[in-house]
């Protein structure tokens, strides 16, 4: 007697469960996510040390931020006029100073922050290169700062934008390499999520 099938639905259940596990799989192995992963962690790392070397600034030498903040040399090198320059900060805190005063509960936010990374790549839907690439670059900014808030006394900043006469560009908080990559990966993530929230044009009727 030949055995029954199974019902539709839980062939239908399975199927979509093989789909899925498949998703997340290709999602782990998903090489524009890793690459620019990398990408951003080693060309943030060395835009910090080669500045930090060119401007002849050391954070290894200081016990404490404070004495850094005190004794630190606090050169400025302009890069296009002065409304571009290369500067030499250690940030305790987030980016742009937040939270200056709770450095060791960001060294245990921070990894959690990319615990989140990790789930939202293995929820992404096929084919979206785009949120990839986003999470990749954040990915990739937010280790840059982790290890050099465990390395060093702060996450080492060096770029400074200073606009006369603007609100909060007098001069703008410095950041680096990582600081951007999180912000442009996010505002991605963000847009993409507000374009798939857009309800789709109903159909025009044929003529």
């Amino acid at each position: 007697m030949a055995a029954a099938e199974p019902p539709v639905a839980d062939r239908v259940a399975d199927s979509e469960s093989g789909q899925s596990g498949a998703v997340r799989g290709s999602a782990w192995r998903s090489k524009l996510f890793w690459g620019a992963a990398l990408v951003i962690l080693v060309l943030d790392l060395w835009s910090k040390q080669a500045v930090f070397d060119y401007l002849k600034v050391d954070p290894t030498q200081y016990a404490t931020i404070e004495e850094f903040w005190r004794q630190a040399p606090r050169p400025k090198e302009p890069v296009v006029g002065e409304w571009l320059r290369l500067v030499t900060m250690l940030n305790p805190g987030m980016m742009w100073g937040a939270f200056q005063d709770y450095p060791h509960v960001l060294k245990l936010v921070r990894p959690l922050a990319v615990l989140v990374i990790f789930f939202l790549l293995s929820s992404l839907p096929a084919g979206q290169r785009g949120a990839r690439l986003a999470l990749g670059a954040i990915l990739g900014g937010a280790i840059g700062n982790i290890w050099d808030s465990f390395r060093y006394l702060g996450v080492r900043d060096f770029v400074e934008v200073y606009f006369d006469g603007v609100p909060l560009c007098q001069p703008f908080p410095a950041f680096n390499v990582a600081d951007s990559a999180i912000c442009v990966g996010v505002a991605i993530l963000a847009l993409g999520m507000m374009r798939a929230g857009k309800p789709s044009s109903p159909p025009t009727a044929a003529s």
